[in-house]
């Protein structure tokens, strides 16, 4: 089947109006339904089109190659869906030089846009940005459904970039024509983070039912370790830790789980944190961080078990894991940071100093917001309130305890 939207490419390619193009062999409108693919033209018509815009009429097919590229495409995308890192790369290289010459707008918007998912796959965003604006040059002139995945994409680029509002728009633009279970549970993943925690339940389900089918269990796990932070920010703590729970015997039957394992230690102890029981959250931080080969990216477990040893008044062992979640940061300027210096500044007991209120309106404040992050906007809220009243400044105080309820009103 000829697509009417390559000659709408080579047409405006050609810098031609459908007046131009059809005097002399078809009406406009006729040309209109064409390139809309209301109608099947003549191979006649067709080839007078062809001779206008100096392509040949080959070029409007789909050759006998083109389909063999079209097929190690979907085995590539395959890989990268099962993050195979080493297949994906000889797939990349392989399929690269055999695109080599091909003008196929729908052959090379497929190629940019998996090279897109490729790169995003091994976290080099450079060049995941340059497939996409690759990409993007044929999307208007593609299916609905290939012009879908750039979306769907673009969406995962922004996502892993930390504009999650941003990658919402863009996934959103992509639901008539992307059902995996993959975009369900990357849709899940970014209303968890704008906590939209309704819809991302909604969606981890729709992706787990779909992963069981299918028989991807490490995808299930994913779900239930999503579903269990889910229901523990809506502090249904049970349920939450049913989820961790199942995700912490799945794992037993599949190899490399060490980061799974991780992960699941460190949200269990957030589940004990909100319950605030600190003992038995500090014992899971400490697995979490026990599972680890070295501390470097545990940051975060780091402040949570700071956290929970400050409200045991034992300051001097949580100044001691401040200090050193703080070396293994380097002076990067983060959240996570801004958590530690937060802390910092609680259990050294200077909450009534300038310094304090300076460092979460300047510092740590437009950095959260940045993110997207609503729970640590609540807090830094929550804190400058709490500032502001002991100062005696009740009406700045009411502004901020206002607006962290806010914030709080938006997890849904």
């Amino acid at each position: 089947m000829i697509r009417g939207e390559k000659i709408k490419y080579f047409r405006e390619k050609n810098k031609l109006t459908q007046k131009q193009l059809t005097s002399g062999i078809c009406s406009v409108p006729y040309l209109s339904k064409v390139e809309n693919n209301s109608i099947v033209p003549s191979k006649e018509i067709l080839e007078l089109l062809c001779k206008k815009l100096n392509i040949e009429y080959d070029e409007l097919l789909q050759s006998s190659s083109t389909n063999e590229i079209k097929k190690l495409i979907y085995s590539w995308y395959d890989d990268i869906k099962a993050r195979k890192r080493s297949a994906t790369k000889d797939h990349y290289i392989n399929i690269e030089k055999k695109m080599k010459g091909i003008k196929d707008i729908e052959l090379l918007s497929m190629f940019h846009l998996c090279a897109t998912r490729h790169f995003l796959l091994l976290r080099e965003f450079d060049s995941a940005e340059e497939q996409l604006a690759h990409a993007e040059k044929y999307i208007e002139y593609t299916p609905k459904e290939t012009a879908a995945y750039y979306y769907y994409f673009s969406g995962l680029y922004e996502y892993l970039k930390g504009h999650f509002q941003k990658a919402l728009e863009l996934y959103l633009k992509a639901k008539d024509y992307v059902s995996e279970p993959e975009y369900h549970y990357q849709l899940a993943l970014i209303y968890s983070r704008l906590g939209k925690i309704t819809l991302s339940i909604f969606h981890s389900e729709r992706a787990m039912e779909e992963f069981h089918k299918n028989i991807q269990f490490k995808k299930v796990i994913d779900c239930y370790i999503l579903l269990g932070i889910d229901y523990n920010r809506i502090n249904e703590h049970s349920t939450a830790i049913t989820y961790f729970e199942k995700a912490l015997k799945g794992i037993e039957s599949l190899p490399d789980i060490g980061h799974l394992r991780i992960h699941i230690y460190h949200n269990m102890g957030i589940v004990y944190h909100k319950m605030k029981k600190p003992w038995e959250a500090i014992e899971y931080f400490l697995k979490s961080l026990n599972a680890r080969n070295d501390l470097q990216g545990g940051e975060l477990t780091i402040y949570l078990l700071a956290n929970n040893l400050f409200q045991l008044n034992e300051t001097e062992d949580a100044t001691r894991w401040i200090t050193k979640g703080l070396e293994l940061l380097k002076g990067e300027l983060n959240e996570t940071y801004c958590l530690l210096k937060i802390l910092q500044f609680q259990v050294s007991k200077r909450r009534n100093e300038e310094d304090y209120k300076i460092f979460l309106e300047e510092i740590a404040l437009p950095i959260f917001q940045k993110k997207d992050e609503f729970m640590y906007i609540r807090m830094c809220y929550e804190q400058l309130g709490d500032y502001y009243y002991r100062k005696k400044q009740y009406k700045r105080s009411s502004e901020y305890y206002c607006s962290a309820n806010q914030v709080e009103s938006s997890f849904i």
